[in-house]
């Protein structure tokens, strides 16, 4: 007997996407309806990987598929019967009524999609490897029963989860919530959750494993974001959003520019006038950090060379003293640093 859990942490598992990161555990999905009558069983497996669909998971879904057609799947009305008694499994869509609820084995998560109106296929069921699949994309959370309600108090929780947390959360790295990007920071008086518009969400320290992907509530986890997007995606502001760097120097990806050492440079020595001034700059992607002849070296690109000239001899002091008072602030030394 398999355990059912009747809720859902990660809505679009139980809908097709093309995220490589969530989708690399996916094993298939397998589409079925009840025909016309509601009472026949007509199905269709699509496959995503041939390496993960091997013949251990086929044993495995196989015995899946005898307890589902015993439990929920024996006939239309009777799955949609399962789905109206949880209302706490109902997945918010705008092109379907949907259901989500899940059965875990040993290595395999296998999330179900239950649709309770006519003129749809009646269920969809997508198979993930546990063993491939990131933790945060999988629906399975820690100190939950079937129905994702809490089985020890908060403050337990915790106290089990801190030492994980602490490894988890990591100065100056970014996380997501709910499809909006934070990078973690540790001052000298707060632990925080800063987001690229200044917007802060400061926590307590003893309680930082309750927003582990796989102990938070819902909508309340901070994931980390895959270091394949953090690179594909890195801008110089947000390379200097959660750190702060010294004696670095901005290297052009197509043209030799004229170097100017910069002893800091941070998110914080920048005015609202000198983010406005620099905006084509800080947008710059980052392609690579690395060593070269005269230090840490950072390669940008698309941004015009000249402007990286420019701004570097600005924050290494070669600029009138009236841009300098408008474009940046007189930074002391706090909260975290990188030097590099």
């Amino acid at each position: 007997m398999y355990k059912f859990n009747f809720y859902h942490t990660r809505p679009e598992n139980f809908f097709r996407n093309n995220k490589a990161e969530q989708t690399k555990g996916l094993v298939g999905y397998l589409r079925g309806d009840f025909g016309k009558d509601g009472n026949e069983f007509h199905h269709t497996w699509f496959n995503n990987s041939e390496k993960l669909n091997n013949d251990k998971f086929k044993e495995d879904f196989d015995k899946i598929m005898e307890t589902l057609r015993e439990r929920l799947l024996t006939d239309r009305d009777w799955m949609r019967s399962v789905a109206y008694n949880h209302p706490e499994a109902k997945i918010a869509s705008q092109s379907t009524s949907s259901y989500g609820m899940f059965v875990e084995t040993e290595r395999y998560e296998y999330d179900i999609r239950t649709i309770t109106e006519d003129g749809n296929y009646d269920f969809y069921i997508y198979c993930y490897d546990k063993n491939f699949q990131e933790p945060q994309y999988l629906n399975g959370k820690r100190f939950r029963d079937e129905n994702g309600k809490l089985t020890e108090k908060v403050e337990e929780i915790a106290k089990k989860t801190f030492a994980e947390a602490r490894n988890y959360y990591i100065n100056g790295d970014r996380y997501e919530n709910n499809g909006k990007i934070y990078t973690f920071k540790i001052t000298e008086e707060n632990m925080l959750f800063e987001g690229k518009d200044g917007e802060k969400l400061f926590i307590a320290p003893e309680l930082m494993g309750t927003y582990l992907p796989d102990v938070a509530s819902e909508g309340s986890a901070f994931v980390k974001v895959p270091m394949s997007q953090t690179l594909a995606n890195l801008t110089l502001g947000d390379l200097i959003q959660g750190v702060k760097l010294s004696s670095v120097h901005l290297v052009h990806d197509e043209v030799d520019i004229e170097l100017a050492t910069i002893e800091d440079l941070s998110k914080d020595m920048f005015t609202e006038a000198g983010n406005k001034a620099w905006a084509d700059v800080l947008n710059a992607k980052v392609d690579e950090i690395f060593d070269g002849t005269y230090g840490v070296q950072i390669q940008c690109s698309g941004v015009d060379h000249q402007r990286l000239t420019e701004i570097s001899y600005a924050l290494a002091g070669y600029c009138p003293e009236r841009d300098s008072k408008e474009w940046f602030n007189e930074i002391e030394d706090a909260g975290p640093n990188m030097s590099m």
